[in-house]
């Protein structure tokens, strides 16, 4: 406390010292000098940070053309907004304000204008799928789901970047502004850096762990004992008859089976249709399917799949139904939220979350696969270098404070406890591509080739599934990389 006090009078000394000495003319000058050296100190820390985006991204003239971004909702800010109240939703006024203010930097600095157009979902995909052949693409820059962003790279409608993109570029060096994604061999697409939000993993109702006396999945986890067989020996367990009528009416799993088959096979080193050569017959992709398999046909401790109503799969955990699920950060949230609403007192139980188990010929790390939104520019483009230089200066708004743009917050509000959000993070650092979702248009629906005989009819095997699907989806992979328009 006598620290504290001394560091007060010192400083009351100095105000007072500055405040006699301006009395004379001298003083004020060397007043004056005082009071620009710190401004000019500050000024100087600023324009060091700004100049570290000049020195990456020269300025240029852009000759005033405006640069179009096509997506299907409406951004903020851009070219057309001159108050930070333009955006309906508007949350946080420092951040807003710094969008707008980057917007101003970037218009000044290459006299252009950025425009972002909402084309709807199916305006988009016609967008892509007619202008773009035609010669005379309608946005100098799309933003894809890959659904319809993977097919515009395959039929040759997206530029390769590591051919226009400066050398010195995020995009070849930090990524700490962008990040790439390789597909054909080249980077066509990229999306906005930030919090690696889009995992896939296990839920689980902890209460219902609890009550059976099982050891918590994530002490499991932290152990390295989360296995196929250890979650195999809890779906049993949480399979249960509560009702007495002699039909279970709580499973051990319950959950959509394209989260569950990309959980379960990437976590085992598979692949169905990561490269141009089926995988569906590959070794780890078949262990994955036998277990599945085992899962609903041998144990009877999966849920069985309901062909009308893909929710009642989706959300079948929120009503208690069953123990584990296919669970995402926006699903917790979505359910939890839903409870909560209009006085309601919340979900029954308490939840948590697990990382997919390693299977027998997983490696350890923690996969997930590559979702969200991706950004691309098509091919017509004229001066796609300087489109793309723009744009990517234009990304940091935040002068590379990554903490202005990676707020946690809604992030943090999906899960119950702090491990649970670490967790999930983690769960999304390493993804992988794998197309197998995106071949029902050119042959391949693996709903209809694998699903369906084996867990929904029960009539084929594995092994006479993957026999009888391996030509057609190797047909449909053949077709998607050949450019055939579908």
């Amino acid at each position: 406390m006598s620290k504290k006090l001394i560091a007060v009078f010192l400083a009351l000394v100095l105000i007072f010292s500055l405040a006699g000495c301006s009395n004379s003319n001298s003083t004020k000058t060397s007043d004056k000098t005082t009071s620009t050296t710190t401004d000019n100190n500050s000024a100087t820390k600023t324009e060091a940070k700004q100049d570290e985006r000049d020195v990456r991204y020269p300025a240029f003239d852009f000759g005033g053309k405006t640069i179009k971004v096509g997506l299907w909702w409406d951004y903020y800010y851009d070219s057309d907004n001159t108050s930070i109240n333009d955006d309906p939703n508007l949350s946080n006024a420092k951040t807003a304000q710094m969008r707008l203010d980057n917007v101003r930097r970037i218009e000044k600095k290459y006299n252009v204008k950025i425009k972002f157009e909402n084309l709807t979902w199916d305006g988009i995909i016609k967008s892509i799928n007619t202008s773009i052949p035609a010669g005379t693409p309608e946005c100098d820059i799309y933003l894809t789901d890959l659904q319809f962003g993977i097919p515009a790279v395959a039929h040759g409608l997206a530029q390769d970047l590591s051919k226009i993109a400066p050398k010195n570029s995020d995009l070849f060096n930090d990524n700490k502004i962008v990040r790439p994604l390789k597909v054909n061999g080249g980077t066509y697409l990229f999306q906005e850096q930030g919090l690696q939000t889009s995992g896939i993993f296990l839920g689980y109702n902890a209460t219902m762990i609890k009550e059976l006396g099982l050891e918590d999945p994530q002490e499991l986890y932290k152990n390295g004992q989360w296995t196929w067989d250890k979650f195999e020996e809890y779906c049993k367990k949480g399979t249960r008859d509560t009702s007495g009528d002699g039909v279970a009416d709580v499973y051990g799993f319950g959950g959509v089976f394209t989260d569950l088959v990309n959980g379960l096979m990437m976590n085992n080193g598979g692949s169905i249709a990561a490269t141009k050569t089926e995988g569906l017959s590959s070794k780890p992709t078949m262990e994955t399917l036998d277990f599945i398999n085992k899962l609903y046909n041998v144990d009877h401790s999966a849920r069985p799949w309901n062909t009308q109503d893909w929710n009642d799969n989706l959300l079948a955990w929120s009503s208690g139904k069953v123990m584990f699920w296919t669970a995402q950060a926006w699903l917790l949230k979505q359910e939890a939220d839903k409870a909560s609403s209009n006085g309601g007192s919340g979900l029954p139980f308490d939840y948590k979350i697990v990382p997919y188990p390693v299977g027998p010929s997983g490696d350890g790390k923690l996969y997930s696969p590559v979702q969200g939104n991706w950004y691309m520019i098509p091919v017509g483009v004229k001066d796609a270098d300087k489109v793309y230089q723009i744009f990517e200066d234009f990304l940091d708004w935040y002068n590379g404070d990554t903490s202005l743009r990676d707020d946690p917050t809604w992030f943090e509000s999906c899960f119950q406890n702090e491990d649970d959000v670490k967790l999930a993070l983690d769960c999304d650092q390493n993804q992988k591509l794998d197309i197998w979702s995106s071949l029902s248009s050119s042959g391949f629906d693996f709903g209809a080739t694998i699903w369906q005989p084996i867990i929904v009819d029960k009539k084929s095997t594995v092994a006479q599934a993957v026999e009888a699907a391996k030509p057609v989806l190797q047909g449909a992979l053949d077709k998607f990389w050949s450019g055939s328009q579908q």
